[in-house]
């Protein structure tokens, strides 16, 4: 996958972008235990550190999801490299999906920090993390005004693309990254349709079911339109917990 990445970089088809999204555990594969057994690596391991050269070469940054060892436990994590190589951003899954998971990883206890870059406030959320709709208001929130969104949903869940993270986006006023799967694995089928979904929840890019590469502009004003337009955060009167930990 860091191969066909390198391929793709110099390329020259994401010359112009600022900000790459990979899904979720990206550099193992999901649906094969022994491949994210044998992939899982320490945050300064050797597929990390080819990542970080990634981004140095091509100046942008790259978000992406790999099986973090750490703690003597590993994690489905996902990681936010800037454009010098060093790490903006790492976040643990907390809401495991299916006893497959949860035989695989430990899950996280901490909700995603948020970082800047560029100018804007960016937050995780992982696959199963995003359909709890406190995942995605917390960060709101906290101030988070992009929202990264590695997954890994099978075509068995469709409303997740459909619906669920075009709502996310909407009732927090927040851009939503959204980097599903795509293909097949041991029989499994990914729902592919990764989306840019706006503020407003409209979505300004969208793929099919195969492999894609999406891009669009984001523009940090619609942010600000689109609150002032549904004012969800301004009127709240109740707010969630925030996640364990």
């Amino acid at each position: 996958m860091i191969d066909r990445l390198a391929a793709l970089l110099d390329s020259g088809a994401l010359a112009q972008a600022d900000l790459l999204v990979l899904p979720e555990l990206w550099t193992s594969g999901y649906f094969d235990a022994s491949a994210v057994a044998d992939a899982s690596d320490q945050a300064d391991g050797d597929r990390q550190n080819r990542i970080a050269a990634l981004a140095r070469r091509h100046g942008l940054a790259i978000a992406y999801g790999y099986p973090e060892l750490a703690e003597g436990q590993r994690f489905n994590t996902v990681r936010l490299i800037a454009p010098d190589g060093t790490t903006l951003l790492t976040y643990r899954k907390v809401n495991l999906w299916s006893d497959y998971e949860r035989a695989l990883f430990a899950a996280g206890t901490m909700p995603s920090a948020i970082a800047e870059y560029r100018g804007w406030r960016i937050g995780f959320s992982i696959c199963y993390d995003t359909e709890f709709p406190e995942t995605v208001r917390d960060l709101a929130l906290r101030g988070a005004d992009l929202v990264l969104a590695p997954t890994a949903a099978g075509d068995e869940f469709p409303l997740v693309a459909e619906a669920v993270i075009r709502v996310r986006a909407l009732e927090n006023g927040v851009w939503l990254a959204f980097a599903n799967r795509s293909g097949t694995e041991h029989g499994y089928r990914f729902d592919g349709r990764s989306a840019i979904v706006g503020p407003d929840g409209v979505v300004r890019a969208r793929a099919e079911h195969d492999e894609s590469l999406l891009l669009a502009t984001l523009d940090p004003d619609a942010r600000a339109a689109a609150r002032a337009h549904s004012p969800f955060l301004d009127e709240l009167r109740w707010s969630a917990p925030h996640l364990p930990g």
